[in-house]
């Protein structure tokens, strides 16, 4: 209504992913599109324009988070393709009334005291932790870079050097004893977004996971939850701590073949800054892109602290799934690992001769 541009939009859900690329080979019409922004930087580049002069002509870096650009454009050989918006971080999501219930009056920041809270949870008489089918690369790869940071840990898959990291097999023995215990969901890992609902339906307390995850079970279940948030825990001997994060955001990108790129990027900014930028966080729960919304909304207020003091930024899962070589047998792993299928060494083995 304000600029007369008319935009016909295509909702294709996370299917976008594995879309839109064969969509544009094809010689589909598309002027923008979003999806997750490294995605869209590293796999998507080819078919995106420079925005750097619009960016700069629309002072557009002086309401971005620094991190999220300085990524975009480090995956991009120095240019600005992506318009991050919708930001998220990760950790641990969980129901503070069930922590009243269990007798739980502080949140855990190591390991021995998260594993005391699962037991306290679990004697109250709900489950500790859940998770979907897509959330143990998470649970594992946060584990691991605990122990090692994420630089180790994409040497380790990359290099295929399991056995030469004790780490490996300690991380894979930390979150098979989460399902030994009987702290995690005797469902878990179930299908998104079961896992997740259980939340929701009081049936589990805790799960790792990013910041879209409140809304999301609100969504779903109706339930109205009391959030409460703290960073996956640190290991003994490890290096990373609550100063270290997944982080990442959805992200726009305009197509290079475009006639429309300025009506496009302008459509962006509207979303990705000011006013709307703010509506679309209160309306879904998620942390403001523009940096001059400083007020996040409840359900995702609890990360806010650990967000601002955040120093170290992992990818999604840590980069596990990163390397398409290994990445069906790294989850394939992962699934057994959970299931009591398959030992830690296993595992190791597995991964290690899978070079």
């Amino acid at each position: 209504a304000a600029t007369g541009v008319h935009i016909n939009i295509e909702w294709k859900g996370r299917d976008i992913k594995t879309l839109i690329g064969p969509a544009l080979d094809a010689g589909e019409k598309v002027d923008f599109f979003d999806t997750d922004y490294m995605i869209n930087a590293q796999q998507n580049g080819k078919y995106l324009a420079d925005l750097t002069d619009m960016a700069a002509a629309a002072g557009y870096e002086e309401h971005a988070l620094p991190i999220l650009v300085e990524n975009v454009k480090s995956w991009a050989d120095g240019k600005l393709t992506v318009i991050p918006y919708q930001p998220y971080t990760t950790g641990v999501w969980y129901d503070k009334a069930m922590f009243e219930n269990a007798g739980i009056t502080e949140t855990p920041t190591t390991w021995d005291e998260f594993l005391n809270v699962c037991e306290q949870l679990k004697a109250s008489g709900v489950n500790a932790i859940t998770c979907n089918s897509d959330g143990v690369s998470l649970l594992y790869g946060y584990q691991l870079a605990r122990y090692i940071g994420q630089d180790k840990v994409l040497e380790t898959l990359d290099n295929a050097t399991w056995s030469e990291v004790p780490e490996a097999k300690q991380a894979a023995d930390d979150i098979r004893s989460l399902f030994e215990k009987g702290y995690m969901s005797e469902y878990a890992p179930a299908q998104y977004p079961d896992g997740q609902n259980e939340i929701g339906f009081g049936e589990s307390c805790m799960i790792l996971n990013a910041s879209w995850i409140p809304n999301e079970i609100v969504q779903n279940t109706g339930a109205e939850v009391d959030w409460g948030f703290f960073p996956w825990p640190s290991v003994e001997g490890g290096v990373d701590g609550a100063e270290a994060a997944m982080v990442g955001a959805q992200g726009f990108g305009i197509v290079d073949k475009s006639e429309y790129k300025q009506e496009a990027f302008d459509f962006i900014m509207t979303l990705a800054t000011g006013e709307y930028d703010l509506k679309m966080a209160e309306a879904v729960s998620s942390i403001p892109a523009d940096t001059d919304n400083t007020q996040w909304p409840a359900a995702v207020m609890g990360a806010e602290p650990y967000f601002k003091n955040m120093t170290k930024t992992y990818q999604w899962a840590v980069g596990l799934e990163n390397n398409a070589t290994y990445k069906d047998t790294l989850l394939d792993c992962l699934g057994k690992l959970v299931k009591l299928e398959m030992t830690s060494q296993e595992l190791v083995d597995t991964m290690t001769a899978a070079k």
